[in-house]
């Protein structure tokens, strides 16, 4: 059964190990009404690692993401809802979420999807 995951950042490593003939995904940015529904679908797993970022998803979202610090494996199928900072932090650096509820009113941080298709 294919899943959605809630995330604040995608790495490449998220769909390895590839099968010998790789796989195929989709990325495209949603607006947060489209984040909302998705969420709505059914049941999604928060690999959300940061407490300040989980807090203002839960607000915007109006759901529960809890800070869950883990490492995922997407298959065909799945989808990983991603809250995105448009900046690159200083070494070691960790909003508060006031700071991370700033930069996406400023424009500096987005929802998009990712998509396993194949």
């Amino acid at each position: 059964m294919a899943k959605i995951y809630v995330i604040n950042a995608f790495s490449i490593s998220m769909v390895f190990p590839l099968p010998q003939e790789g796989r195929t995904i989709k990325v495209r940015p949603i607006t947060l009404e489209e984040a909302q529904s998705l969420l709505r679908e059914g049941e999604y797993y928060s690999a959300v690692g940061h407490a300040g970022t989980a807090e203002i998803m839960s607000a915007l979202l109006g759901v529960q993401i809890v800070p869950n610090r883990v490492s995922i494996s997407m298959g065909p199928g799945d989808r990983a809802l991603i809250f995105q900072l448009g900046i690159r932090l200083q070494e070691g650096q960790v909003l508060s979420k006031e700071e991370v509820e700033s930069l996406y009113q400023q424009g500096l941080a987005s929802f998009a999807i990712v998509e396993v298709v194949e």
